[in-house]
């Protein structure tokens, strides 16, 4: 399933990230609130529970609150705002952390699994995955892979900006995968990054990075 999240608040959000101009630190700070608007729409199809409470006036009032607390796996590095912004909207949840690298040489950007860490009990929880950018879906390909075998119950994508063609890759393998973006973009570049786009992500937020380990 893939759900494009849009309202005008989220719509102003994604065009400050796509503007030049916009600096790192409000850079950041946009990502964590698009992850916000992610989160409360996540919510939305999670399972939910009926709680009352005793209000000031004597009366009880009835509402359907979220039964659960996902598990949050932003990946490596642009995906660490957007998972700053979920957790805002789920602030009980534990987190993981993914390293992913593409290989820029590659003809198709394939993807390693560079770093993985996640809390002892996955098994059973609602696992959502953030990365701000899904270019060729390479990268939350191998994420999946690598993290299905921990089992949880279900697996969900939190994306910014997502290509056509990556939604259709991941989807084409692995079908039982929900996904939320807040913009789809048409086409990938001869880089395979996305356009319109943004540029990278992981250098607007945090600077350039060194192209070689230190190995």
């Amino acid at each position: 399933m893939i759900k494009h999240v849009t309202n005008p608040i989220l719509e102003h959000l994604i065009h400050q990230l796509r503007n030049p101009q916009t600096d790192r630190k409000e850079f950041r700070a946009t990502l964590e609130k698009v992850g916000e608007h992610l989160g409360v729409d996540i919510a939305r199809d999670l399972v939910t529970i009926e709680k009352s409470v005793t209000t000031v006036m004597g009366e009880s009032a009835t509402h359907q609150v979220v039964a659960e607390d996902p598990l949050l796996v932003p990946i490596l590095r642009a995906g660490i705002p957007l998972g700053y912004g979920l957790h805002k909207v789920f602030p009980y949840a534990d987190m993981g952390f993914i390293g992913a690298m593409r290989n820029e040489e590659s003809p198709n950007s394939e993807a390693t699994i560079s770093y993985t860490t996640t809390p002892e009990e996955v098994q059973g929880k609602v696992l959502i995955l953030a990365d701000t950018m899904i270019a060729t879906g390479g990268s939350i390909l191998e994420t999946i892979k690598a993290i299905k075998k921990l089992n949880p119950a279900r697996i969900v994508l939190a994306g910014a900006i997502a290509a056509k063609q990556g939604l259709d890759n991941i989807l084409r393998y692995c079908p039982q995968v929900d996904i939320y973006v807040a913009a789809i973009d048409p086409i990938l570049n001869e880089k395979n990054y996305i356009v319109p786009g943004l540029g990278d992500a992981g250098d607007r937020c945090y600077g350039g990075k060194r192209e070689k380990s230190l190995a």
